[in-house]
């Protein structure tokens, strides 16, 4: 089967399904440097405000943030597309890419990526490996992942309070499965409920926690330093809103997408919450 990945998310599933797609969006992991089918379009490197401002204005004109190269898209004859319908800052949406192959000879199947729970992570996989015949490989999966979130710690008498910032400027508290891996890492999240969008907050009002995660969407964890540098440089709200909490600045790949990487980032919050060193990789102190 030919599948093109249009989200990260849908491209790491495959993978660890043992499929690699034969088109990925640009902002994919691509190290087998196949067609990419998608590009952004607000430019790379502006200021975290700017790109916010950019995105609520294209929103509301009603326009997409990215656009689908349907004749690279089409020389691929994808058999499926794999989207997904959680976020539309996040990639392209289900309705984007039935619109761009409506006119294909041969339309591929869209399949659209639904978790904003964990749980919703399980039923994705089992669509993923249904749309693929590998079944047997997707219960095997899935029962890694539950295993994995099954050996965490037991919490701590008292649950210290947390804040998950996904975003700086302006602050957004992380929603969708960030409040359950807070909670499963042993933390009392001050956020948003389970499975609702992540909020969007002035930063007078930033929960009063004792520990501060910032994981920002998109952002490798040197991007995200660089960031931090240019807010603090500015005189932002930052070392303001810290002062006298913990707070660690994390790689967001195993919180920013619903994958199997969120028991990796169930390990690094548990950890970080009991006191514990994790790799420079994946999270900094701040």
């Amino acid at each position: 089967m030919r599948v093109v990945s249009l989200v990260p998310s849908g491209t790491l599933l495959l993978r660890a399904l043992g499929l690699e797609p034969v088109g990925v969006s640009h902002s994919c992991p691509n190290p087998q440097g196949v067609p990419v089918v998608t590009e952004g379009l607000i430019p790379k490197g502006l200021p975290q405000e700017e790109i916010d401002r950019r995105v609520r204005e294209a929103h509301g004109r009603g326009e997409p943030l990215y656009k689908i190269r349907g004749e690279v898209l089409a020389a691929l004859e994808a058999d499926l597309l794999v989207s997904q319908g959680v976020c539309q800052v996040c990639a392209v949406t289900p309705q984007q890419a039935a619109l761009a192959t409506a006119f294909f000879p041969r339309p591929p199947r869209v399949l659209e990526l639904r978790g904003t729970q964990l749980e919703g992570l399980f039923l994705d996989i089992w669509a993923l490996a249904q749309a693929l015949d590998v079944e047997e490989r997707g219960r095997h999966l899935a029962q890694e992942i539950r295993e994995g979130l099954s050996r965490l710690p037991p919490p701590p008498p008292r649950r210290p309070s947390v804040a998950f910032l996904e975003w700086l400027d302006p602050p957004y508290l992380g929603g969708h499965w960030v409040p359950e891996l807070v909670a499963l890492a042993g933390g009392r999240y001050l956020g948003p409920k389970p499975g609702t969008p992540s909020l969007r907050v002035d930063p007078m009002d930033l929960p009063e926690a004792e520990v501060v995660f910032m994981a920002f969407c998109g952002y490798s964890l040197e991007e995200a330093l660089a960031a931090v540098a240019d807010h603090r440089a500015r005189g932002g709200y930052l070392d303001r809103y810290l002062r006298g909490r913990q707070a660690y600045l994390l790689d967001a790949g195993p919180f920013q997408a619903l994958t199997h990487r969120v028991a990796e980032g169930v390990w690094t919050l548990a950890h970080l919450l009991r006191g514990k060193g994790v790799s420079p990789h994946l999270a900094r102190p701040l």
